[in-house]
């Protein structure tokens, strides 16, 4: 199975420059990207911070963009995004029966899930009693299969002082539901604007960079935003070797290239 993850793409005012960049331009530079490389992917999810500030007419846009993407998508609500906003623009985009934008998609060797870890007003993330509890009822019913986790902030502290304490705030119970079932093979998020990859509670998981601007890699503590190449990523799933491998597209990147055999530029 191969899956597409786009996050933090913070689609704003049409024509606004933001750290350099167009985001709307951005955007669908990466959807024609995807379009022509990966038409055989199974879905692409886009893990939070859909819109800069939730604003009806910014999911208006991103909808007419994704009307282009050739593969089915799950949208997840990030920490910029309006619940309701979003709801109202992607009525097809699934919810829970608590109005969460949650989901599932399930095959016969692996589940999806998707989780809303909005917490309106608030940067850091939320899983609430409702949002665990359909957490824990969706992995009961994955039992015997693996499981992929979604979402779109932190589940784990990354060694980055100013973007830990914004992650998610139930660190701790979110992992205690997944240890206690065991079948989660991947976590997958977005939120600090990095690639960054590791295990909590032995769990894999990866963070995508986006299509945002990159925060640098500082461990001591000085924000500074740096405009680097966007990125998606590839998943790529075989359920039956247990095997998950992580791609991290830099779709805009253009470099000249060389053969190997004769070491010349074939381009």
């Amino acid at each position: 199975m191969k899956i597409i993850q786009v996050t933090d793409v913070h689609l704003g005012r049409r024509g606004e420059i933001r750290y350099g960049a167009n985001l709307h331009e951005r955007l669908d530079r990466c959807i024609d990207h995807i379009n022509a490389r990966h038409g055989d992917a199974a879905l692409c999810v886009f893990s939070g911070d859909l819109t800069e500030t939730g604003a009806p007419e910014s999911y208006a846009d991103l909808k007419s963009a994704l009307s282009r993407l050739s593969l089915p998508y799950r949208l997840l609500p990030g920490n910029h995004d309006r619940r309701a906003n979003l709801v109202a623009a992607f009525p097809e985009n699934p919810t829970d029966d608590n109005g969460f934008v949650q989901s599932v998609v399930d095959t016969s060797e692996v589940s999806l899930l998707f989780l809303d870890s909005l917490a309106e007003g608030r940067v850091t993330g939320e899983l609430c009693d409702k949002r665990l509890a359909w957490l824990d009822a969706r992995l009961t019913e994955a039992a015997g299969r693996q499981a992929f986790i979604f979402l779109h902030h932190p589940p784990v502290e990354l060694g980055l002082p100013l973007l830990d304490p914004l992650g998610l705030e139930q660190k701790q119970r979110f992992l205690e539901v997944l240890t206690r079932h065991g079948n989660v093979g991947h976590i997958f998020f977005g939120h600090v604007h990095r690639d960054i990859a590791g295990t909590v509670a032995g769990i894999p998981f990866t963070a995508q960079r986006g299509l945002h601007a990159r925060f640098m890699l500082d461990l001591v503590g000085e924000e500074v935003v740096e405009q680097a190449p966007p990125t998606y990523g590839i998943v790529l799933i075989d359920a039956a070797a247990r095997r998950v491998v992580v791609h991290n597209n830099d779709f805009l990147e253009t470099w000249p290239l060389w053969s190997p055999a004769t070491g010349q530029r074939v381009d």
